[in-house]
Order: structure tokens, then sequence, then C-alpha cells
């Protein structure tokens, strides 16, 4: 906060400074002599892509300098990479309720951990029901609608995008599951949609009586292509897990022993699936949530309400890179409930994650504790992004 104070202030002299220059500009048109003294361009953007994205979007009415410099392509990738190594993370709550009005609400992830997260910033606009969070990547919220379509928002600009109607016929038994992420090859993000439906026979998918439709849209063709079906088994009912280029889907399978749990990932540059080996987890008797924490591919591996153990792959595609970061009791048994990857773990080493409600672990005395939200019973599905300019509207 005092950084971004003092960075405010130098801002406030660049401002004044640019609006004399400009002034100035205007005068040596009707024959008159600039002032020597003026900032250099480079430290006005230094200064101006460490600053919050409220704050940017005030400055764009300073002048039609910063205007042009804030909307500027180069600028906002700059204001990208400092707001990742800045960690201005924040924790998004999508509503579950049943209204033709979607809210998005958020608030800094350490304020959770002071306790101080009372205050939820809020984000509306109009959409269908029956929608989730599929993921966000780069301060992009990916949302589904009714399996039908998809909508990319960027809370922090307040802009959204949607893509076209995907089209997939009803069937029973069936269900679509999202992945989004960003495509560093083609400096473009794209949607992945799986449609996986029931047969009567067995297929060549690892037989288990499923088929699937892959189809893959980017935000810059606003079309969907089909690319054939899933590799290496069906994914899970969950959204892809977006680390170093590629989405991540736990699948299954029918192996010797039964249903089999695996990892698959996407590339979305070159479109082609592998299998990511997991961990040994060293004992039988456990369920496994695949995740993504602090960038890494992690598994929230759950023995049976004893604990719950995160590995973390601290270098993707490496099996030798998985590290167990952390281990965490169950102080009653959870039944249907399990530890949620978690959000975020604090300098102290207390680790935010969700047991039916946001739960604070600290692994130094073994305690637990519940952070104040206010009302938050129909809200969920939490989702970490950092608040960036990176706009998801494509211009034609």
């Amino acid at each position: 906060m005092a950084e971004e104070k003092q960075l405010l202030m130098v801002t406030d002299s660049s401002r004044k400074r640019l609006n004399e220059e400009e002034e100035e500009e205007s005068s040596n048109k009707k024959g008159k002599t600039s002032a020597p003294h003026q900032l250099p361009h480079e430290i006005i953007v230094e200064i101006l892509s460490r600053l919050p994205v409220k704050t940017l979007i005030r400055f764009r009415c300073v002048s039609k300098l910063f205007k042009t410099l804030i909307s500027d392509a180069q600028f906002i990738k700059t204001h990208l990479t400092n707001s990742r190594n800045l960690s201005r993370s924040r924790l998004v709550v999508l509503s579950r309720g049943g209204s033709a009005l979607s809210v998005l609400k958020s608030c800094p992830l350490h304020s959770i951990f002071d306790n101080d997260a009372l205050q939820l910033h809020s984000y509306s606009f109009s959409s269908h029901n029956h929608y989730w969070l599929v993921g966000s990547c780069d301060g992009l919220i990916c949302l589904a609608l009714k399996q039908e379509s998809v909508t990319v928002v960027n809370p922090s600009t307040r802009v959204l995008h949607e893509l076209p109607y995907l089209g997939f016929q009803k069937k029973f038994g069936s269900y679509t599951v999202f992945g989004f992420g960003y495509d560093s090859q083609n400096d473009d993000y794209k949607v992945v949609a799986v449609f996986c439906y029931q047969t009567n026979t067995n297929t060549p998918n690892r037989g288990i009586g499923y088929q699937t439709i892959v189809e893959v849209s980017s935000l810059a063709s606003r079309r969907w292509t089909r690319i054939g079906s899933f590799a290496y088994g069906v994914p899970y009912d969950v959204s892809g897990k977006y680390v170093d280029g590629t989405l991540n889907w736990p699948v299954m399978y029918q192996g010797d022993s039964g249903l089999m749990w695996d990892v698959v990932s996407f590339d979305l540059a070159k479109e082609t699936y592998k299998e990511v080996m997991q961990p040994d987890y060293g004992e039988l008797g456990y369920d496994r949530t695949l995740g993504v924490f602090d960038g890494w591919l992690c598994v929230m591996c759950n023995y049976r309400g004893v604990r719950a153990d995160l590995w973390v792959m601290k270098q993707y595609g490496v099996r030798e890179s998985w590290v167990k970061l952390v281990s965490i009791p169950y102080l009653d048994h959870p039944g249907s409930f399990w530890y949620s990857v978690p959000y975020g773990i604090a300098d102290n080493g207390e680790v935010l994650m969700e047991f039916n409600s946001l739960v604070i672990y600290n692994p130094k005395d073994g305690t637990f504790r519940y952070p104040v939200m206010g009302n938050t019973d129909t809200w969920g599905e939490p989702e970490t992004y950092i608040e960036t300019l990176v706009s998801p509207k494509v211009e034609n």
C-alpha cells in the first residue's frame, strides 16, 4: 500500500508535467518555445505499469497520451508481467442463485488470512441460468452457461466476450466439460469444450461406454472448430486445469482392476494430448482432486477422512518434480466433504482451502480457523485471479 501511494504521488506529478507538455506542444504550434523539463517516456511506463487496474482506468481520462499508452498492447503485457510478480491475487466467488443476473464477487486474497474480507467487490452482468466457473487466466474469467455457450469476462475492466452457441445435441447421460487457457505460440486465449455422451457399446476410447466430441475456439477466431475425440479416456465432469500452455483433466478408463484415474493434458498450441505421470502416493485408499496451486499442477490426495496431502509438480511434465507440500489432518470424519485444493498459503504457512466453507489451517500448531466473509451461504466455486488490463474483446 505504501508503495502504491508513493507511485500515485509520483504519477500525479507526471500527470501535471504531461498536461504542461500538452499545453506547451499546443503553444509550439503557435510559434512559442517549449520548456526543457520533461519526464522520460520509459519512467512513465515504469510507474504506470505497476499501478492497480482501477487506478489506470481513472488515469486514462488524464490526457490523450495516457489513454493511448494504457491502451497499448505492449503496455498491457508489461502490466500483466508486473501483476504476476506483485502477486495482486484475488479470490472470486461465483453466485449460485437462480436469477437471470450473474454476479461475481471478489476480495484480496491476503485479506481473508487477515480476517478483513468483509468487503466484497461485485461485478454483475446479464446471462442465462445454470452457469459455472470454468477457470481464470491472466485476469480473464471463463464462465460456461447451460453447457451450451461460454462467456469470457475481465471483472477488473468490466469487458466481456461471448463465444458462439456450441450446438451439442442433448443426449441421455451426456455432459460437457470446458477448459480455458493461453496459447503463447499464437498469442491467443482458447476455450476447449468436450462433449461426453453414453453409448451402448464399448469404444476404442479405453472401453467405458462413452464417446466424446472435442471443439476448440479462440477469442481471435470467434468460432468453434471440431478436432475429433478426447484421447486416453473420458474426462471427469470438472473443468480443465490450465498450466504452462496446457489444459489438464482427470480421466476415467476401464483397467484390469476396474475404473482407473489418470491425468491427461491437452496442448493448446499443438492441439495434441499426452498422459501426465502422477507421484507415488505411497499407500492405498485415497480420493484425488486435480487442481492448480500457485501456477503448479497439483493433486489433493484425501485418505478416507484421516488426512489430505497436497502434491505439486514443480516442473511441468517431469514426474520426478512432484513434491508433497503439506499434509492436513481431518478433525472429524468428513462424510461426503473433502478438502479442496488450497487457494493460497500465507507467509506464515497458513493454508486457505474449502471444507463445506472456507477454512484456514495452521500447520505450525495444527489449528483451524474460519474467516468471516459476511453472508456467503449462496456463493461458491472460488477461483484465484490477478487484476489485469487484458481484454477478452477482439476488435474488428
